[in-house]
């Protein structure tokens, strides 16, 4: 340091963990001595001081804090007020002044409001904060602003028209911040109050958080169906149906049916989203951060919605992507050297992308590294100190690296089982958007367009087409009826279902041999077996494998009007009484190795000769084998 009196300070910011604060006493008292192992004392100058910025002392010594000042900021006694005020400072010359009044005033009528209702009566899938809601919803309200982003003299809407626009912008940005980090049954709910409110009246005990002025909203949320199925046309200034922008192209042919992305209402929705993020990383006010934050049950696409557009939906000369996924293994280490040699040296302590270009760092399973003793997670406080302080150390020169152009998108599943909860301190700065699971419709929908394709492509027979519609609905059921009778216990901690097992049902009946089916109950038996091996398999006593057998049996009579006993006959020898049970059930055999030298995904019917094969094919890899 150098000699000059001023004053210097030394900031800690991060979790603090009771080994190295220990290490820490001796400074921290009055005669401010650093002692190292080899035995050398440091002094510190009398002008030195040191700051400690944790979120909470839970692992702290009784020696530690009683060295330390505290001072505790609570968040309620700041709110989100302050923050509003600071934000609308930095809005573009053309919205007027009057125009932030107006946006004041609909931000304090139906924020506090809103926030008091999630809290009080709804289920978030990941745990958030008010004041991070609140910066989602400015840094939303700002992102879709582009119509105002321009000089003032070549500003071009009317009063009347600049009101509609940031009337609708503000409610989109809403329901897209704030009312958007909770589960699929809250989301109605929400839908319900958010109406209520923007037409004019909080609903009581609510109606005491927040300032009801005397504006109303000329363009509210249109009445029918859900606040969460419209978007706003800031161009138009008018409210859409998401669904019409809903892409109606043919698949291209070459795609095999598990690389097709159907697009629905949730496709559009998320996608719209994450291009937004992408295309306003920095927004005008510096804590204006724009990242996102998918969060939803295993199953639900995250992963592939962000992966298809940033690989395939944005512009490739503008953007850099670098995938990262997280395991419980995952080390700050690791994940800073990853990042660290994807960017280049722009000037002096200072990387980035290539100049022109942005990078995005698309972060897969956030939640998963695993806590260490004291509770931290150590690759997540690394991400955490660039999204606070703009860049980290780089632990060879031991320097601060600035990074410049740099942007996260993430995506984890609910926290709970092997996925932890994240500090608060990290997630302040996503804008969390919940991925809720497919309605029955949603799943119906995709798994009918991915038949239609695969069957059309493959000329298949009518009489297997007739009953796709049958197929998705006989699944359906088995998957609902599945997800409500085995459930979960210490002793079958593996009964969890979810879409991915429906898709596997599918995509095994896709991979038949379709085309040379000419009998319906061809159709079902292969339906039956996929059902079987998805659902079945994973069952461990006879009790639950013979209610799957009844279900099958009875959905099969409903839906395709054949007996199960009967479309099996051929299996049954005269012992089994002319009724299928479980070791009847495991006769019902398709593979692709029954003939030598076709790979025909196709029924088995002669158990014995399926397993003469099998002997004859180990035999074959053991001749060939030079393993012991």
């Amino acid at each position: 340091p150098d000699l000059a009196p001023k004053r210097k300070w030394i900031l800690f910011d991060g979790p603090v963990d009771a080994i190295w604060i220990e290490n820490m006493n001796t400074v921290l008292d009055d005669n401010k001595k650093l002692c190292l192992v080899s035995g050398e004392i440091i002094q510190m100058s009398g002008t030195m001081n040191m700051i400690f910025e944790p979120q909470d002392l839970e692992v702290a010594s009784p020696a530690t804090v009683s060295r330390c000042g505290m001072v505790y900021y609570e968040p309620h006694s700041v709110g989100l007020y302050p923050s509003l005020s600071s934000w609308l400072n930095t809005l573009p010359e053309t919205v007027t002044q009057a125009n932030k009044e107006m946006v004041e005033s609909l931000f304090k009528w139906l924020v506090p409001p809103a926030l008091k209702f999630l809290r009080k009566e709804l289920k978030e899938v990941s745990p958030t904060s008010d004041i991070m809601m609140g910066w989602g919803l400015m840094k939303m309200f700002d992102a879709l602003l582009d119509d105002f982003k321009v000089e003032p003299k070549s500003f071009k809407l009317s009063e009347k028209d600049a009101v509609a626009q940031l009337e609708g912008i503000f409610l989109f940005s809403m329901t897209w911040s704030v009312c958007c980090s909770v589960d699929r049954a809250g989301r109605d709910k929400f839908s319900d109050f958010m109406k209520e409110c923007a037409a004019g009246t909080v609903p009581p005990p609510y109606h005491e958080e927040g300032e009801r002025g005397t504006y109303m909203i000329a363009n509210p949320f249109p009445k029918e169906g859900s606040i969460y199925q419209y978007t706003f046309d800031v161009a138009k200034g008018k409210w859409n149906l998401w669904t019409s922008l809903i892409s109606r192209e043919p698949f291209p042919q070459h795609l095999q049916p598990h690389e097709i992305i159907v697009p629905t209402i949730d496709t559009t929705r998320y996608t719209f989203w994450l291009d937004v993020a992408c295309k306003n990383a920095v927004l005008s006010h510096n804590l204006n951060r724009m990242a996102i934050l998918f969060v939803g049950p295993t199953g639900t696409g995250k992963t592939i919605y962000i992966n298809n557009h940033l690989l395939n939906g944005l512009d490739k000369d503008k953007f850099a992507i670098v995938p990262l996924g997280f395991s419980a293994q995952t080390t700050a280490g690791q994940t800073q050297d990853i990042i660290d040699a994807k960017l280049d040296k722009r000037r002096k302590g200072v990387y980035g992308p290539p100049v022109g270009k942005s990078c995005i760092i698309f972060v897969d399973d956030l939640n998963m590294p695993a806590k260490e003793v004291y509770g931290a997670q150590p690759p997540i406080e690394l991400l955490r100190q660039f999204m606070d302080h703009g860049g980290w150390y780089d632990l060879k020169e031991k320097t601060f690296r600035s990074m410049i152009d740099v942007e996260f998108v993430c995506a984890m599943g609910p926290p709970g089982g092997g996925r932890t909860f994240i500090t608060p301190r990290f997630t302040r700065w996503f804008n969390t958007i919940s991925v809720t699971e497919f309605d029955n419709e949603a799943m119906t929908g995709i798994f009918d367009s991915i038949m239609k394709f695969q069957f059309d492509k493959k000329g298949t027979p009518g009489v297997v087409k007739g009953l796709q519609a049958n197929v998705i609905k006989s699944t359906m059921e088995v998957y609902e009826q599945a997800l409500a009778s085995l459930l979960p216990t210490p002793m079958k901690s593996h009964y969890l279902f979810n879409l991915r097992d429906f898709g596997r049902v599918v995509m095994g009946m896709l991979m038949a041999d379709t085309e040379s089916m000419t009998e319906a109950t061809s159709v079902v038996r292969l339906w039956a077996h996929e059902v079987m091996r998805v659902f079945y398999d994973r069952l461990t006593d006879d009790k639950d494998r013979d209610w799957l057998i009844e279900l099958l049996r009875s959905i099969i009579k409903k839906n395709f009007s054949y007996d199960l006993d009967k479309i099996m006959e051929h299996l049954l020898v005269e012992e089994d009484g002319g009724v299928v049970g479980i070791p009847q059930a495991r006769r019902l055999l398709f593979g692709d190795f029954a003939v030598e030298g076709k790979s025909n995904y196709e029924e088995m019917p002669d158990p014995h000769k399926v397993i003469e094969r099998c002997n004859e094919m180990l035999e074959e890899y053991n001749n060939m084998s030079k393993k012991p």
